[in-house]
């Protein structure tokens, strides 16, 4: 039978069409995607953003070379710790810089006591010395000087216990020199009393000054034992009635000192003209800039602006 001729090519589109054109597409489920690494997450997200929304504008999907790379995060793994080795290497030994200070030797400094006994019995709070009644107890003082004479400072001692020595060795000869030489108004009736060399320590042989300008000052460099050497002499700092002893000595020189310049017998500073002791002129190289460092004790500054001027030195005996 003969079709129309309508009918055949009706016939013949729909046979062109099922077969379909040789270049199409395939769908986006075709697809197999790709796993993702670190280094193309952002360029697989693209991908996946197009594959998903076709419609979506075709400029977005940069070429592979132009799109941003961004780096995934990374968990850093736990730090797992190594095992113990089962024979650990000996630990090495100590450097010389780490290794530990030998320990020191035992100090052989002399005690103080009978000193101090002898100060609390014969010296007021104020300094005033009572040398009748040293010399009713000169036994006990010779002894003291004695066991000085023995024990002289060493490697062993430390510096508080070497100064506290050298203080107490100073200021007990001193009063040994006026009951040597009693009765007397002053230390300077004697003849030489700073010069001459008669005190023994050990094996040699000193003078007042030498302890004083050859051992304490160029040695400890401590400004405040004018404060605690005394001379015997009404201007004199006051002799303390305790001796001196490394566990007291920082207190005490602090506390002979701050007493001393704040005594206005001895410093005059809040009137019209500043008188302080002449100790401030002798040793000035010793305390600096005399100004400030009178400042760092006194209880009111010396106003700004004021000159110091020096008292005139009472040599009578602070009996």
């Amino acid at each position: 039978m003969t079709l129309p001729l309508s009918v055949a090519v009706l016939l013949l589109l729909l046979s062109a069409c099922a077969d379909g054109p040789p270049d199409s597409t395939p769908s986006p489920q075709s697809i197999t995607p790709v796993a993702a690494t670190a280094d193309t997450v952002a360029s697989d997200q693209i991908e996946h953003t197009l594959q998903s929304n076709p419609d979506a504008p075709v400029e977005e999907a940069l070429p592979q070379t132009e799109k941003p790379v961004v780096k995934a995060p990374v968990k850093s793994p736990t730090p797992v710790a190594p095992p113990a080795p089962t024979n650990p290497a000996p630990a090495a030994p100590p450097s010389a810089s780490t290794a530990a200070t030998p320990p020191r030797p035992a100090s052989d400094a002399p005690n103080h006591e009978s000193w101090d006994a002898l100060l609390r019995r014969h010296v007021s709070p104020s300094g005033r010395v009572d040398y009748v009644g040293f010399s009713q107890n000169s036994a006990q003082l010779d002894a003291y000087l004695d066991l000085l004479a023995k024990k002289t400072p060493g490697k062993s001692w430390s510096s508080a216990e070497a100064l506290a020595y050298w203080i107490n060795a100073y200021n007990a000869y001193t009063v040994k020199l006026i009951l040597d030489n009693w009765p007397v108004k002053s230390i300077r009736d004697i003849d030489q009393p700073w010069d001459k060399r008669w005190i023994k320590l050990g094996t040699k042989t000193y003078s007042l000054n030498q302890i004083e300008h050859e051992i304490i000052r160029p040695t400890f460099k401590e400004p405040r034992i004018h404060f605690a050497l005394v001379c015997a002499a009404e201007s004199c700092p006051p002799l303390a009635n305790r001796a001196y002893t490394a566990s007291n000595l920082e207190q005490m020189l602090e506390t002979r000192t701050r007493s001393f310049i704040n005594d206005e017998k001895f410093n005059v500073t809040q009137e019209a003209v500043v008188r302080v002791s002449p100790l401030f002129d002798w040793y000035a190289q010793d305390f600096g800039d005399v100004k400030d460092y009178l400042n760092q004790y006194l209880t009111t500054d010396i106003p700004a602006g004021k000159e110091l001027h020096f008292l005139e030195y009472d040599w009578s005996l602070n009996d």
